[in-house]
């Protein structure tokens, strides 16, 4: 069984630059795009039909080669609050029907969150920068989708945290990975162990964040940002992102080289494109 129902092309609207998916909005019909979590009432909780969506989303994205950037952000008063509890305390909810689960091999609970994980993973292997614009609080998996995102910029009042462990649980969206690779492992796990809460300044002071800011100058910042990154070559902006995404030095060194390879083919292919024919 699976969690998710995807969506088909066909069932997308026209596109006119706004797309209503219920939880989130995306909006832009140039290279910079945003992507706004669109729960406001809830604190943009997450939810079983919020990961559906952003998986369909992120790949109509990934596959729009007009795409140069995009921010995230959230609606209301915070970024994301964690999992709606809805998905933990009802009978329908995404942990009560994990824990319906027969054990098997392959285990089905895993298979799940593997599928929610989805949600997340366009995000590192798409061929753009993605800027996570986080104000109010980014709590659980809130957290993980701004670690999820290439980089980030913080309001000074934001209040980040993964506070799986008071639960009895850790961070499975893909945040032990991100958040070791960014602060380290001792850093990764005293934040995940304690559930300590890094304000927006603490963020930038501990390598979490590019720049922390008014949260009312938030917005104007990522957009500044996306806009000089829109005017890189693409090419040069995907090799970059993807060697540097790579964890193994030797594969990180690799993919350098195989992008320099593909970026030089690209100037020289658009160099003989401008040249008038003689």
């Amino acid at each position: 069984m699976n969690v998710f129902t995807t969506r088909s092309s066909a069932d997308q609207p026209a596109d006119t630059g706004a797309y209503d998916y219920g939880t989130i909005e995306l909006s832009g019909e140039g290279p910079v795009r945003h992507l706004r979590l669109n729960r406001p009432h809830r604190h943009n909780a997450q939810t079983t039909q919020m990961w559906r969506e952003l998986t369909d989303v992120g790949r109509m994205l990934s596959d729009d080669d007009t795409v140069r950037a995009v921010i995230v952000y959230g609606s209301g008063r915070s970024f994301s609050s964690g999992i709606d509890l809805e998905e933990v305390t009802t009978a329908d909810g995404f942990i009560r029907r994990m824990a319906a689960l027969p054990e098997g091999d392959p285990d089905p609970i895993t298979a799940h969150i593997v599928e929610v994980q989805r949600a997340f993973a366009w995000i590192r292997t798409a061929p753009f920068i993605v800027i996570a614009a986080v104000h109010g609080h980014a709590i659980g998996i809130g957290f993980e989708l701004a670690l999820a995102c290439d980089i980030r910029v913080v309001a000074d009042t934001a209040r980040m945290a993964l506070r799986e462990i008071d639960y009895g649980l850790i961070p499975d969206a893909g945040g032990t990975a991100w958040l070791r690779d960014i602060v380290g492992r001792e850093r990764a796990l005293h934040l995940i162990l304690t559930a300590q809460e890094l304000s927006g300044r603490r963020a930038v002071e501990w390598g979490l964040a590019l720049q922390s800011l008014p949260e009312a100058d938030l917005i104007g910042a990522a957009e500044k940002y996306a806009d000089h990154l829109a005017g890189l070559p693409r090419a040069a902006v995907a090799h970059t992102k993807r060697a540097v995404h790579e964890q193994n030095e030797a594969a990180s060194i690799r993919l350098a080289a195989e992008g320099q390879a593909a970026c030089i083919r690209v100037a020289i292919a658009e160099g003989a494109a401008s040249t008038p024919a003689s």
